[in-house]
């Protein structure tokens, strides 16, 4: 005789399959909604960057200048990672390879560079913390791991502190987070402000329209900084557009395309990123 599955468990069995589906889209950078102990998330991926114009550097602008360009193809891994009492650790490990072209005295010239970038390593603590709304403070500490020599640089050869404040709204439709601070050098060098909004928009159950802009401002710059050891030193307006698919409730791979619109001292260009976010 055939045995029939209870109705109660089924529809237990029902009510954590769609739950677990509820869950929201976040944002892909900005998250200030801090993780119970032991649970996080990590993000691998790759970047890929071309950029045959540059902004230069004598005062922010949209209009881009031929005469250089640029392309990089650059490895990453973000992450969070709770640890009890409101608290997470938060990291953007990065590594790749830049190639640039310049010409001079009319001769097209190459520079090539790989190796470890400069990363960072932050302690993220929660406010408010509800399921609707979520804000939190972190400070965040960039250390010089990437070379300055042979140009083109992988990083800015300076340690740098970063206190963020984040905030944000999840809703059923989506949700909306943004994330600000002011980047120090220890040294002196400079000091930025830098500004992320990140919008996730569900288009279904399981796949989000991502965008995002990424805003950067360098309010004092010492005269001592050496060419080719700028690194992170520009200023910088880049929006993007993306899709995330919750393939299951661990795997989420997602895709962005970024545009620098307007800058001083960095090339202009597009970049592609691929990656999966995998929830734990």
């Amino acid at each position: 005789m055939t045995r029939s599955v209870p109705a109660v468990p089924r529809l237990l069995a029902g009510i954590v399959a769609g739950a677990a589906l509820a869950v929201p889209l976040r944002a892909a950078r900005a998250d200030p909604w801090i993780p119970a102990a032991g649970d996080g998330v990590v993000k691998p991926m790759v970047r890929l960057f071309h950029g045959n114009q540059a902004f230069p550097a004598g005062g922010f602008t949209t209009n881009a200048l031929r005469g250089s360009s640029e392309s990089s193809k650059q490895y990453r891994v973000t992450g969070v990672q709770g640890i009890g009492h409101d608290l997470s650790i938060e990291y953007d490990l990065r590594g790749g390879r830049v190639r640039s072209f310049a010409d001079r005295h009319h001769i097209p010239t190459a520079s090539v560079s790989s190796g470890l970038q400069d990363e960072e390593i932050g302690l993220n603590y929660g406010l408010i913390q509800t399921a609707r709304f979520a804000d939190s403070i972190t400070l965040n500490v960039i250390v010089p791991a990437g070379r300055t020599k042979p140009s083109p640089a992988l990083g800015t050869g300076r340690w740098s502190v970063e206190p963020d404040f984040q905030a944000g709204i999840s809703r059923p439709w989506g949700s909306l987070t943004m994330v600000a601070g002011a980047r120090m050098f220890l040294d002196g060098a400079a000091t930025q402000l830098r500004a992320t909004i990140d919008l996730s928009l569900h288009l279904t159950r399981r796949l989000a329209l991502t965008g995002e802009v990424f805003a950067v401002k360098t309010i004092r710059q010492s005269g001592t900084i050496p060419p080719g050891a700028q690194g992170e030193i520009y200023n910088l307006v880049r929006p993007a557009v993306g899709l995330t698919w919750r393939l299951t409730k661990v795997i989420r791979p997602f895709l962005l395309y970024e545009v620098n619109v307007a800058g001083e001292g960095i090339h202009a260009g597009s970049r592609l990123e691929l990656g999966v976010a995998v929830h734990y």
